[in-house]
Order: structure tokens, then sequence, then C-alpha cells
């Protein structure tokens, strides 16, 4: 999962709205939470395989304005109308069960935000043997994935998901940049350039330690082999300046407020007071 830059969206100076975000310049709206990992994965990829044909369709209108002949611009025709036959039939499926419809969102900027995962490893029997050896371990911990056996090495939920994220980027960023490092330092035959390498790899190697051992004590990590397992998430969709404008609108009504009303007490206040 990629990590941006997420605020709430502000409807007043004081008020702070958990189903608005804003993100570089557009608004998102909070579509869709769920609570239940099962459903959570079925929708992801139920909206995925929504999403892609969403975009064949799309690109089967482009050919078809693009078409050079008669014959052409038929079949490409012909291969829109069915798409397009089966996406509404996998549509009206799609709505009965998540109360929308895909073709409402997926050619629109959207996102999935995990609210809460578990971060998985792979084990071996002998690793699990040493893991129990912990007096913290529960048995509870041991998951099968498939012929896989995984250990849970932390529960994250919220806020501190993208500060994980961003930490565990840096970790790799750093890792990577000694394999490059180490690369250069076995190619040149330059001492000069071989001493500021190795210099160059001493400090990456103790900020690595450094990173390494805070992620480790924060969040339970004792391994580079980090599987994400999404437990519960929000479905965010960018709305248009109109939609926008409808809700806040809606929000004022349904709160009580309005401009008009508040210009209104405003002008009452102030006539009593005169």
């Amino acid at each position: 999962m990629t990590t941006e830059t997420k605020s709430p969206a502000s409807t007043s100076a004081t008020e702070v709205d958990p189903n608005l975000m804003q993100i570089d310049g557009k608004v998102f709206y909070k579509y869709l939470s769920i609570s239940a990992q099962d459903t959570l994965a079925r929708f992801t990829n139920d909206l995925r395989i929504m999403v892609e044909q969403a975009h064949r369709i799309l690109h089967l209108a482009q050919r078809i304005q693009e078409a050079m002949t008669a014959s052409e611009k038929d079949a490409l025709t012909k291969a829109r109308e069915t798409e397009l036959r089966d996406f509404n039939q996998k549509d009206a499926v799609f709505e009965k069960v998540y109360k929308f419809k895909a073709d409402h969102v997926a050619i629109r900027p959207h996102f999935i935000q995990n609210t809460s995962i578990h971060l998985l490893s792979p084990v071996t029997d002998e690793q699990i043997d040493q893991v129990r050896k912990n007096p913290n371990f529960k048995e509870s911990d041991i998951f099968a994935r498939g012929n896989s056996k995984m250990v849970l090495l932390s529960t994250v939920t919220g806020g501190q998901i993208p500060v994980l994220e961003r930490n565990v980027q840096i970790v790799q960023a750093q890792q990577n940049s000694l394999i490059q490092l180490r690369a250069a330092e076995q190619s040149t035959n330059d001492p000069e350039a071989k001493k500021k390498i190795q210099e160059e790899i001493e400090k990456v190697t103790e900020s690595l330690k450094t990173n390494a051992d805070f992620i480790g004590k924060t969040y339970g990590i004792f391994t580079n082999n980090i599987i994400f397992e999404p437990l519960m998430g929000d479905f965010w969709v960018a709305l248009t300046k109109e939609e926008l404008e409808k809700y806040l609108q809606s929000k004022q009504q349904a709160s009580g407020s309005s401009p008009d009303k508040e210009k209104s007490k405003t002008e009452t206040a102030k006539a009593k007071k005169d």
C-alpha cells in the first residue's frame, strides 16, 4: 500500500468532517467502511475486476473514435457493447452486495485506506520452536496461510499504519543502498574512492541498525520478511466540485444551520443590541 499525505477536510474553522479527506487538491468522500477481513478482501477483488473492465470499455470507445474503416468501427462497437452488457450485469450484483454501483466510482480517483492490519512473517517449524520460548508467545499467534505457517508479529491500527509504512520504506531503502554501496566497493580499484564508499557504508549501516531497532521495539518485528494482511479498511472516492457542495449543503441542513440562517441570527442579535 502506498503512503500519501492525507488530512481530513475541514467543513468550518472548528469542525473536521471524518467523512472527507483532502489529498493533492482533491476532496475524497468515505464511501464505505469495512470491518470484516473476508469482506474487505472480497470487496478489494470485486472492485479491481470492475475497474479493469471499466477501463477496457473506455479504451474500446477511444478506439472506435480512431477507427479508420467502417468494418473496424463496427467490430469495435460490437466488442464494446458486449463488454458494457457484461459490466452492467456484474454491476447489478455489485450494487446488491455493497449498496452502490461500481459505475459511479470505477473511473474516478479512489483508494482503500487500511485501518487495521496484521503484520505476519513466514516461519518454519524450527523457528516456531524458538518463538515458543518467548514468555509472551501465544499459540493463537501462529496462522496457517495455504501451505505456509505465519507468526503474528503485530497488529497495527489507525494512524500508526502510514507511520509504520514510512518506517519500513526507509529501512528497505537503506538496505538497497547498502547492496549498491558494497557492489561499488568491490568494483572500484581507486583507494580514495573505496575509502569514501566504506565511510558511507559505515554511516548507512549505523542508521539502518537504529531504524531497525526502533521498528522492532515499536511493532515487535524481528524479520525483514513482512507480510501486510489487511483486516479493516475505508473506501474513499474523489468528489466533483458539485458533489462536494451538495454534500456540505445537506450537512448544514441536517444540523439545522445554513448560511441564510446564520445571517438571520446575526441580524437579529444586532437588532436587539441596537
